[in-house]
């Protein structure tokens, strides 16, 4: 099953909460604030009086702690706005050079959210010891904390400058997307039992009543324990019209409950479902795959021309590809604790998967036989692993691309070289076959 299908709604919410440059940061830097207070209290109360006057460190003038203070407050603010002006910039060429949808992974990297969060403790902190400093007040060990805090920011920041020079290669983000996609493919995958033929069977032939969607949006999350509940409460069965990602219109049928009760409640199924204004990457397989198409298209564009860059994306596809193609498809079937059928998922099939990648590639790439040739080999190395049953789709795809070479290409080398590719993995298709 989907790890979408799999999440609760709480769950999505959270994981939204947690996303860009405002929960974590405030998270991390409240906790500057409430580190000075314990550290005031420490010096307050002398508890590390005793080692600091054996190590030699006997006093600090309240001149020189407002200096120390004052000086890494200042110097934190600065460094915040670099921070946030160079994401921004990095924002700004991804957006431009990779994908406009990177966007949302860029904005979920923890290392700018702690890079931020830590500059903006130690600022707090800063300004807190500062604001009570006085002649009567001890304040060596918050003065020593600061500065630990500001050498922390130091090398942090050199960690993120180091993250940020790597994420704005083309070549490490289609990796971090394949990434994503297979952590998808394998919950898709792993955790479920395996299609059976006659499960399709297994739904009851009971009245249907239509739920309608109330809002129009993408959908985002199906609490599937919430739908197993109602459908045991109603002595009946809800089947499941849409999968995540799908854009629902508000008032089109999203599922039906299947009971003999006459106008089922349908509040319980229309909270189980989620929609948002955008689609979440979260498990969401057909985003990741958009993604990384979206990536090799734009190489593929007459302004880059960047043949490599859709290579390599068409690498770490078939690599994911090649997962989907050795495994069995997981059952839409679900059961209740009782083993009692209750819902039936609307799950992507394998010949969508592969259609949403493969055509748009092969329409791109019809006239760049680097390209090409590439995808040929991509299918050919997929076809290595793949399961007998699902070789007619990689078949399908073989054709569609000797159809566009024996009309696009006219020089006799070219469709030499693409008929000897064609043939190859004709014939790794047929061994497979045996």
């Amino acid at each position: 099953m989907d790890l979408t299908y799999r999440e609760s709604a709480r769950e999505q919410a959270l994981a939204k909460l947690v996303k860009g440059f405002l929960f974590i940061p405030i998270c991390i830097a409240l906790l500057g604030a409430v580190g000075a207070v314990l550290s005031l209290y420490v010096d307050s109360s002398g508890l590390l009086s005793g080692v600091f006057d054996a190590l030699g460190y006997e006093t600090i003038s309240n001149d020189g702690a407002r200096s120390v203070l004052s000086t890494i407050a200042g110097a934190m603010m600065s460094v915040i706005s670099l921070v946030y002006s160079l994401t921004l910039v990095v924002f700004t060429l991804a957006a431009g050079n990779i994908s406009a949808r990177l966007l949302e992974t860029f904005a979920s990297n923890r290392t700018t959210q702690f890079a931020i969060g830590i500059l903006g403790a130690t600022f707090l902190y800063s300004l807190f010891v500062l604001f009570v400093v006085d002649e009567n007040r001890d304040v060596r060990f918050s003065v020593v904390m600061c500065i630990a805090l500001a050498a922390t920011s130091f090398f942090w920041l050199v960690y993120f400058v180091n993250d940020v020079a790597g994420r704005i290669r083309v070549d490490t983000e289609i990796g971090r997307i394949q990434g994503a996609l297979r952590r998808s493919i394998d919950a898709l995958l792993e955790a479920e039992p395996r299609e059976k033929p006659n499960d399709r069977q297994e739904i009851p032939d009971l009245p249907a009543t239509p739920v309608r969607a109330h809002q129009s949006g993408y959908v985002t999350s199906i609490d599937t324990q919430r739908l197993i509940s109602h459908a045991k409460d109603v002595n009946g069965f809800v089947e499941v019209l849409v999968p995540p990602g799908t854009f629902v219109i508000q008032g089109m049928p999203i599922a039906e409950v299947r009971t003999r009760q006459e106008q089922p409640d349908s509040e319980h199924v229309h909270l189980a479902f989620r929609v948002g204004k955008a689609r979440a990457p979260e498990g969401d397989i057909q985003f990741s795959v958009h993604l990384m198409v979206e990536i090799a298209l734009r190489a593929l564009s007459p302004g880059i021309n960047d043949s490599y860059t859709a290579i390599s994306a068409i690498d770490h596809l078939s690599a994911s590809f090649a997962r989907i193609l050795q495994r069995g498809v997981p059952s839409s079937l679900l059961n209740d604790s009782d083993g009692e059928p209750r819902v039936w998922l609307n799950l992507l099939e394998v010949r969508e998967i592969l259609d949403t990648a493969l055509n748009p590639l092969r329409q791109s790439a019809k006239s760049n036989v680097l390209v090409l040739d590439h995808l040929i080999q991509a299918l050919e190395k997929t076809v290595q692993v793949c399961r007998p049953e699902h070789l007619p789709l990689v078949k399908r795809h073989l054709l569609d691309i000797a159809c566009d070479a024996r009309q696009v290409l006219a020089s006799k080398p070219d469709r030499a070289q693409i008929a000897a590719r064609l043939n190859s993995a004709r014939k790794a298709t047929s061994r497979k076959a045996k």
